[in-house]
């Protein structure tokens, strides 16, 4: 088996199996450095033109990054003993789509931030898979993400001819929006997994932190 087949193959064991060993929570340690990027975000935004902004472009990857580590972390049976379901953990073990798992196994996710979900995967894709050419549009926005360019979260110079899309990507409104988003679902995961109230405090607080960063 090639690294390529061993990697993907001890990932997947790593998350469906119980093996020996020590793991912690890294979901936090993931959160904080999003959280750091978002701040570095600000700075940036702040001494362009107000959005503009790179650090989205690593942000947002390492955003969801965390909210995976928490989703196998809450199947697991880190935050209480009732907390497993091996179920979703084998969907996790199988799935190079996180959001689908939750969209499928959390019916309590209302269709509204099921949307925004689906386009913040889409989002993490074209960062991580840049498809690094036109796309045929005036807008160079493509068409089956135009939704985030009417709801003003791109980079954009407000016209109908418009940068190219990796740099309309590099908004800052673009990061918040994604942790909004993160924030809201983390909310729902803590919630149906019953995680104790001291627990789920702090983790919602430190899915918050970013809030409190101002341009």
């Amino acid at each position: 088996m090639g690294a390529r087949g061993a990697g993907r193959a001890s990932r997947r064991s790593r998350v469906l199996e119980r093996k020996s060993g020590a793991w912690a929570s890294s979901s936090q340690d993931f959160l904080r450095l999003a959280t750091l990027l978002f701040d570095q975000s600000a700075r940036c935004a702040k001494a362009l033109d107000g959005n503009c902004s790179i650090f989205t472009l690593a942000g947002i990857p390492v955003l969801l990054s965390a909210l995976r580590c928490l989703l196998i972390e809450l199947n697991s049976g880190m935050y209480g003993t009732n907390q497993n379901d091996t179920t979703i953990i084998a969907k996790l073990a199988d799935s190079s789509n996180d959001i689908k798992v939750i969209v499928e196994a959390y019916p309590s996710v209302s269709t509204e931030l099921q949307d925004q979900l689906q386009l913040l995967i889409e989002i993490r894709h074209e960062i991580v898979h840049p498809a690094h050419r036109p796309s045929g549009e005036m807008s160079n926005t493509p068409n089956y993400l135009s939704s985030l360019r009417h709801a003003g979260l791109l980079q954009s110079t407000g016209t109908e001819t418009d940068y190219v899309w990796l740099a309309q990507l590099q908004s800052h409104k673009l990061f918040q929006w994604a942790f909004d988003t993160v924030r809201a679902t983390v909310h729902v995961l803590l919630t149906a997994h019953h995680v104790p109230s001291f627990v789920a405090d702090g983790l919602r607080e430190s899915y918050s932190r970013y809030a409190t960063i101002r341009l």
